[in-house]
């Protein structure tokens, strides 16, 4: 039984977030290359193969951008202790005590934390969630945490989350 002060941490793994982007950096490659293959043979009309290029860097940049933006909001480990959960969303972490969460619900690889009811963003020992984007999240489908981008795996964090709470959050399949 893990005693106060002890601390169960899932850390970021860094090398997860790059792998989203891999798919993303050879679609790019690719449509610029069609692209530019269009303009240089002129095909039907040089200004498609500029029209394309363009569209691909800007969608490319926008994924780019929005996955450097996440990373940084997220750079926050996911932590389990006697007193709550630390879990980490796009705006900064969120504390919650065990007292309020209602759930702890696995979809697939992605935990949802959920609370109860009655919790509020100003309920004792909630931190975070005064945010537009976290209060409705997490008092309806559940703060999500994609597992896959922690070091620690989707069952080693479950069975934390039941060892450190004392078993008293329902842990549900989704």
């Amino acid at each position: 039984m893990p005693g106060v002060g002890e601390l169960f941490e899932a850390e970021v793994d860094r090398a997860a977030w790059r792998r989203t982007l891999r798919p993303w950096s050879a679609g790019g490659v690719a449509g610029v290359v069609v692209g530019v293959g269009l303009v240089v043979v002129g095909w039907p009309w040089p200004v498609l193969g500029w029209v394309v290029v363009g569209a691909v860097v800007l969608v490319v940049g926008a994924k780019v951008a929005g996955y450097v933006a996440r990373r940084k909001r997220r750079a926050t480990s996911l932590t389990v202790d006697r007193v709550g959960v630390r879990v980490p969303t796009g705006r900064g972490p969120v504390f919650l005590p065990w007292e309020s969460l209602r759930s702890v619900v696995v979809d697939g690889v992605t935990l949802r934390f959920r609370v109860r009811p009655a919790i509020t963003p100003g309920s004792p020992g909630v931190l975070g969630l005064h945010r537009r984007d976290a209060w409705p999240v997490a008092s309806g489908p559940g703060l999500p945490v994609d597992t896959r981008l922690f070091t620690r795996e989707l069952t080693e964090i479950v069975a934390a989350v039941r060892l450190y709470s004392g078993d008293c959050v329902r842990i549900a399949d989704a």
